[in-house]
């Protein structure tokens, strides 16, 4: 499901956009919650996981820009759609990653656009797959369901996804070794993860995943996983004429 959040701090605006998105993802049969705020503290201070933001960059209490840096400490990978009417900030706001860039006023049409171009998106990395040797046969993995794989106990190397954990024949080197490089990293020897699903980085050198799961990160490591992080973001901004 699909789960949006919408921060301005004008009602009128707020619920305006809402109600646009709520007519794509009607018209569209998709699965969606909208969560609104009328400031990027209220934002700030939700425990909610977001699939994509739309966020005013001026507001009474809060700057959007710093909003969004806030949000980047804590999750590098959900989409961040500014809606504004000062266009000069889009230099600063493609500085915090955003996945695209709204002006003041729009069109039902362009924030359509987004959507798509978001959607677009996932449907692009969920037909990615791996096939790997298992106790049950040669499984197919879709790479947009893989949170990471990990060497564990007794010499054995587990692929972890979002349905469970599955046992899998193969050394982890090798699995790295075809795996795309901009979207999974091996943080340590015994851990490769999907950059997709980091949530944040704890005490320097522990990852947590969206799932909830904690995972290691090698102290020469750290530099070049927070550049290939900001990377996914970079990608998503190809073949936009920004």
């Amino acid at each position: 499901m699909l789960h949006i959040a919408v921060c301005d701090d004008d009602i009128k605006m707020l619920g305006e956009v809402k109600q646009i998105l709520t007519d794509y993802c009607k018209a569209k049969k998709l699965a969606f919650k909208i969560s609104a705020y009328c400031d990027g503290t209220d934002l700030l201070a939700s425990e909610e996981s977001f699939s994509v933001i739309f966020l005013d960059i001026e507001m009474q209490q809060s700057n959007g820009i710093e909003v969004a840096q806030k949000i980047r400490r804590m999750d590098m990978n959900v989409p961040i759609v500014y809606i504004t009417s000062y266009i000069d900030y889009w230099r600063r706001a493609y500085k915090v990653h955003a996945f695209d860039f709204i002006t003041k006023p729009f069109k039902p049409e362009d924030l359509y656009k987004v959507m798509k171009d978001y959607l677009a998106a996932l449907d692009d990395a969920s037909e990615e797959t791996i096939t790997l040797p298992t106790d049950d046969g040669v499984v197919c993995f879709k790479m947009n369901d893989i949170y990471y794989f990990m060497f564990e106990a007794k010499k054995k190397v587990y692929v972890h996804t979002a349905d469970g954990r599955v046992l899998v024949r193969e050394n982890i080197t090798d699995i790295y070794n075809i795996l795309n490089k901009e979207r999974f990293y091996q943080t340590r020897r015994d851990c490769v993860l999907n950059l997709k699903y980091v949530q944040r980085i704890q005490n320097e050198f522990v990852i947590i995943m969206k799932n909830g799961d904690m995972l290691p990160l090698a102290q020469k490591k750290k530099d070049e996983f927070v550049r290939k992080l900001s990377n996914v973001f970079v990608e998503t901004l190809k073949g936009k004429n920004i």
